[in-house]
């Protein structure tokens, strides 16, 4: 064994004993309350491979835990965010949202982000039924079900399914509490109608984005690029100059504003329509991973 190896196996089993004697000095913790204990010392340190072991061992340990939500949600973050191992990822939120099914308000984030890692594997359509099982927990809370929809509605575009966005998101536009919220679920309903060419009902939408005041900026600039898009499409190219050269100083890549400009009136479809990937939107903070989210790449140690 080379010297930095035993030295990385000198610290784990420091580490260890530290651990233990942590946890003795605690009231003499031992079984799951020991594995338990173990577990949130190596995660707060920064030792994910020992807190997965542990974490795994009080799973195995205690099947009636109090802190069993915990586990699972720690034992995915350290799988999906720290590992880079979404298969294993999966199957523990497979069996983690079994055991919570007769509990809809502790399966809600469990069953999001299944959904999120599905489709990041590609099983859009395994993702859309995580979401729409959601739907079923959502236990009428507004603010869940909108953020479910609007998963799903972006993964059945992706999959060619307009109709079933459309519907998903005008409902999410009725339910949205929050302006900020409300405003990116229009924007993506006025992308779906792009999609399918209607630029009449996605100019309206457009265009009432851009009155708002409560508007993020960031969102008013994506508005504007795919309102000259539809500006274009109709052959108004003067509204469309007009909408893109206001973007000039505002627009992330000033570069695809001045090639936007040059080639105006030269499309055949809508340039930013056809840019758009499946799942491209970014989710705003506010919608971004519910239940486990990729943790901060700490120091991994050696076993």
């Amino acid at each position: 064994m080379t010297r930095s190896g035993t030295f990385l196996v000198t610290c784990a089993l420091v580490l260890a004993a530290q651990l233990c004697l942590t946890a003795c000095d605690r009231g003499a913790a031992s079984g799951p309350a020991l594995d338990l204990a173990l577990a949130r010392e190596a995660y707060s340190g920064g030792y994910f491979l020992e807190a997965e072991t542990a974490y795994e061992r009080y799973l195995q340990s205690d099947p009636q835990g109090k802190h069993r939500l915990e586990a699972w949600t720690r034992l995915v973050e350290i799988c999906s965010g720290v590992k880079g191992d979404p298969d294993k990822a999966v199957s523990l939120l497979e069996t983690a949202t079994l055991e919570y099914g007769a509990r809809p308000k502790e399966n809600w984030p469990l069953l999001f982000r299944l959904g999120e890692l599905y489709e990041q594997r590609g099983q859009r359509q395994k993702a859309i039924e995580a979401w729409g099982r959601c739907l079923d927990t959502a236990a009428g809370d507004d603010a869940k079900m909108v953020q479910a929809q609007l998963r799903m509605a972006i993964a059945d575009r992706a999959l060619g399914k307009s109709d079933v966005a459309v519907d998903l998101l005008t409902r999410s536009v009725q339910q949205a509490a929050e302006p900020e919220v409300k405003a990116r679920v229009m924007y993506e309903l006025a992308q779906t109608y792009g999609l399918s060419w209607n630029w009449g009902k996605a100019k309206g939408i457009l265009e009432e984005i851009l009155a708002q005041d409560n508007a993020p900026q960031d969102l008013k600039i994506m508005s504007a690029f795919l309102l000259a898009d539809a500006y274009e499409a109709e052959r108004n190219l003067p509204k469309a100059r007009e909408l893109l050269l206001s973007l000039k100083d505002s627009y992330p890549n000033p570069e695809v504003i001045a090639t936007r400009l040059a080639s105006l009136g030269q499309h055949n479809e809508s340039p930013a329509m056809t840019k758009l990937q499946p799942g491209d939107s970014a989710a705003p903070k506010d919608m971004e991973n519910a239940g486990s989210a990729n943790v901060p790449r700490r120091r991994v140690s050696a076993k």
